[in-house]
């Protein structure tokens, strides 16, 4: 287990909020990955694993950020926690799915 999946376990342990955020990603609000803060310092934590998993599913930087053209390093930051923390909820629920 990665230092990343540690960290999310530890934090993601109630089974409704996983679905909500697997179904509705993290736009809406997650505690702990809404400011940008907290999301700098979590990419900071978990930079080598988040960039392993977004290779892992094949998202170009480039998907990352709204605007090809401006964008900030802090932008890209905060779509790579969001899309890893999105794909490690959805994982737990596809795991519920076939236990």
């Amino acid at each position: 287990m990665t230092n990343l999946e540690r960290a999310l376990s530890l934090r993601f342990t109630d089974e409704s909020e996983i679905r909500d955020v697997a179904k509705h990603g993290c736009i809406g609000g997650v505690s702990g990955f809404i400011y940008s803060a907290e999301l700098f310092e979590f990419f900071n934590q978990h930079e080598s694993d988040i960039e392993d998993i977004l290779e892992q599913l094949e998202v170009p930087l480039t998907q990352l950020v709204k605007d090809e053209e401006y964008w900030t390093m802090q932008e890209l930051r905060e779509s790579a926690v969001w899309i890893v923390v999105e794909y490690y909820c959805q994982s737990i629920v596809d795991a519920y799915a076939v236990a």
